[in-house]
């Protein structure tokens, strides 16, 4: 048996939406842009959305767009996918790291609290695998504070904070539409804003810095859109959202039916988080080294189940020459093992990954 960890599922009605897409020799700029921005602004529940070429050239326009420059500070996960850092770091911010909740694996106000500064202008939170921090109480702090936050939901589309959609709570969010992610355009992202004075940037941003006048640049835009093609991908999959928010829950409750959780535990989901889960994290119990998470990773590569491990913490990073205080974000990046998680997966196959992952931890 093979399994990867994760697989798009592609249907009929994407296929037939892409092919009218390129029939219509509207492959860059089109229709399907426009409506699957409608369409995503519908679902979220958002006034103001915007598709972008990925997930990460997303989270550059809301550097743009806020204005931020070479040496301003900002406050991310330290433990999470890197892509915000990394484009901070490419712009010349200056990046400090807050630690995480050892077992939600995500953020907490408190650990913001210890790092946070005068000169804080950007807070960026990660809601990881699907589950989201207990971002109403970050999301006032910010206000009050006057501090600008982004949320990176490139994993948590259709996971809701007490029946509010992720990334709607702060002045922006992110998402992200790879080959692996719960709504797929192959590559692909969007970013949603609550003022109209930035959405107007992101159009300026977004498109070379010019809107009305071809060629004539009121900021020094980039050309960041989404294409046509991959529009239409996207219109299609939201058409049937619920169908694999449904689908993605089921195969969560199954593999919680199958997994003993002897030396390992599961992420914890905040109580006021309905997920979407986007991928099912375990963390391995602390006589686990990383040394001995690795070859279990590669032990079950050899029965055909391929995993993941956790994402690494800055300080195991050379190209984050500081180092942080970061003990729980350390002890993740070293304990982690993310298994396959996609739309067609089966029961049979459930089985097969959670009897061999107990063979091998036992």
């Amino acid at each position: 048996m093979s399994i990867p960890f994760a697989k798009p599922l592609i249907n009929k009605q994407d296929i037939k939406h892409l092919n009218i897409a390129a029939k219509s020799q509207w492959i860059s700029k089109g229709k399907y842009v426009t409506n699957f921005e409608k369409k995503l602004s519908n679902y979220l529940n958002t006034k103001y959305v915007g598709v972008t070429s990925s997930g990460s050239s997303a989270i550059m326009l809301a550097f743009l767009i806020l204005g931020l420059k070479p040496g301003d500070e900002i406050i991310l996960p330290g433990y999470g996918f890197l892509a915000a850092a990394n484009v901070a770091k490419t712009l010349g911010l200056k990046v400090v790291f807050s630690d995480v909740d050892l077992e939600s694996y995500c953020v907490d106000l408190e650990k913001i609290k210890k790092v946070i500064t005068k000169k804080t202008k950007l807070i960026i939170v990660i809601h990881l695998y699907g589950n989201m921090c207990d971002i109403g109480k970050i999301a006032s702090f910010c206000k009050s504070k006057k501090i600008f936050l982004l949320e990176d939901s490139a994993q948590s589309i259709g996971s809701r904070f007490r029946n509010k959609q992720s990334g709607t709570f702060g002045d922006m969010g992110v998402y992200s539409f790879t080959a692996t992610k719960t709504l797929t355009t192959g590559e692909g992202g969007a970013i949603i804003f609550k003022s109209k004075k930035f959405y107007k940037k992101f159009l300026l941003y977004r498109s070379y810095g010019y809107i009305k006048e071809r060629y004539y640049c009121l900021v020094h835009g980039h050309n960041l859109r989404m294409s046509n093609l991959l529009a239409a991908i996207g219109y299609s999959q939201i058409s049937r959202i619920s169908q694999i928010e449904r689908k993605r829950k089921q195969i969560y409750l199954q593999y919680q039916n199958q997994l003993k959780q002897k030396n390992y535990k599961l992420q914890k989901f905040n109580k006021n988080v309905s997920a979407v889960p986007w991928a099912l994290a375990i963390k391995l119990h602390s006589n686990f080294t990383q040394k001995k998470r690795n070859l279990v990773i590669k032990k079950l590569k050899k029965v055909g189940i391929e995993v993941r491990n956790g994402y690494y913490s800055p300080n195991e990073l050379p190209i984050f020459k500081k180092k942080y205080n970061l003990p729980n974000s350390f002890k993740l990046s070293r304990g982690i093992i993310s298994l396959p998680y996609y739309e067609e997966l089966n029961k049979k196959q459930i089985k097969y990954i959670c009897n061999n992952l107990d063979q091998i931890l036992s």
